[in-house]
């Protein structure tokens, strides 16, 4: 099922449709969003359920953000390079947040003791290329820094990805975020 031709463009299309309607999503929906016959839709995902785990992989995917992150100009500032990649790192944690609220309750708190499919093993390899991408970005300045690039890299992307919202919360700003991994809480005495 997964060498379909046009499972790809119904995907990005079934996506926005599970953030806005969770699992209500219908197959006509994502058929007319992708514009294709909903048989096609059928053919390509065999129910429901196989579509929301495709919307649900295709959005914790991080190859876009990492692909971002990794093209971050090396020559700008510390702080520049940061404050670029904390904007697609929001934009990644978003979207998975979107997602994750947009699904059954049942889906997402269900306790999982087993990984049989390797689900948990791909969510940490996006992670780490996140990681890999950020570490990069330390790497200028490795002679500086008071810890190595990549726990550095490591301690960013989990303030960025706390501070994501999932409601009307307000992040903080970027320039903040930065500037307190750079400099630290305390003003100098």
């Amino acid at each position: 099922m997964t060498h379909h031709p046009g499972r790809a463009l119904i995907l990005a299309a079934a996506l926005p449709l599970v953030v806005r309607h969770g699992a209500s999503v219908t197959t006509s929906m994502v058929a007319r969003a992708a514009g294709v016959p909903a048989a096609a839709v059928f053919t390509a995902f065999p129910d429901q359920a196989a579509l929301l785990e495709a919307c649900a992989a295709e959005a914790l995917r991080a190859d876009e953000a990492a692909a971002a992150i990794a093209a971050v100009d090396l020559d700008q500032p510390l702080a520049h390079r940061l404050a670029s990649a904390a904007v697609h790192l929001r934009g990644y944690a978003a979207r998975v947040l979107l997602l994750a609220d947009a699904m059954p309750a049942s889906r997402h708190r269900r306790p999982e003791p087993e990984d049989t499919d390797g689900r948990r093993a791909r969510h940490e390899q996006e992670l780490a290329s996140l990681r890999s991408a950020l570490t990069a970005l330390f790497e200028p300045e490795r002679e500086r820094l008071r810890m190595p690039p990549e726990h550095l890299a490591r301690l960013f992307q989990s303030m960025v990805l706390a501070d994501t919202p999932t409601g009307p919360a307000e992040t903080l700003p970027t320039e903040e975020l930065v500037s307190l991994l750079l400099w630290g809480a305390l003003t100098p005495p």
